[in-house]
């Protein structure tokens, strides 16, 4: 099998980036779960909208689901767009940034729709495994917030 280039290599994780933000957006969970390897560490500092990132800690990929299914049941709609992706590849390890704007829309038990919008990066380390790239780790920092969280509540800190 001959190695693949780096041109191939960033083309898999920006892939592997849409993916991410298309299993989150459309709820595809099993999507969501092709995108990690087990263990993960991922943290979502959504300090911005009052979420802390001691409150939104993974280490199991099945953590994560069932934590995204819960906290997105109200939401109504999802919508990631992803900017500005940089990697550094060094073999079968990758690390990168990617800027990320997010909205949310909340229907559930309301007449007027609720909406927030977040903007931030994603500060990742991606390894490459026998199925392509895949996160490791994901570190998601909100540097502002429009509107307060939507989603169920956050879990107590651990």
């Amino acid at each position: 099998m001959t190695q693949p280039t780096l041109s191939e290599d960033w083309i898999a994780l920006l892939a592997l980036v849409a993916r991410y933000s298309r299993a989150l957006d459309t709820r595809d969970y099993d999507l969501l779960r092709s995108c990690f390897v087990d263990p993960i560490h991922v943290v979502y500092d959504v300090a911005t909208a009052g979420v802390s990132g001691d409150r939104l800690t993974y280490h199991r990929i099945e953590h994560l689901v069932t934590e995204a299914q819960r906290i997105h049941a109200p939401l109504h709609r999802i919508m990631h767009r992803n900017t500005n992706q940089s990697f550094v590849i060094d073999g079968d390890r990758a690390t990168g940034r990617v800027y990320v704007d997010v909205f949310q829309v909340r229907l559930q038990d309301r007449e007027v729709p609720e909406t927030v919008h977040h903007l931030g990066w994603y500060d990742d380390v991606y390894l490459r495994t026998a199925d392509g790239w895949r996160f490791s780790e994901r570190h998601y920092v909100t540097n502002w917030s429009e509107g307060a969280w939507l989603g169920a509540p956050a879990p107590d800190a651990a």
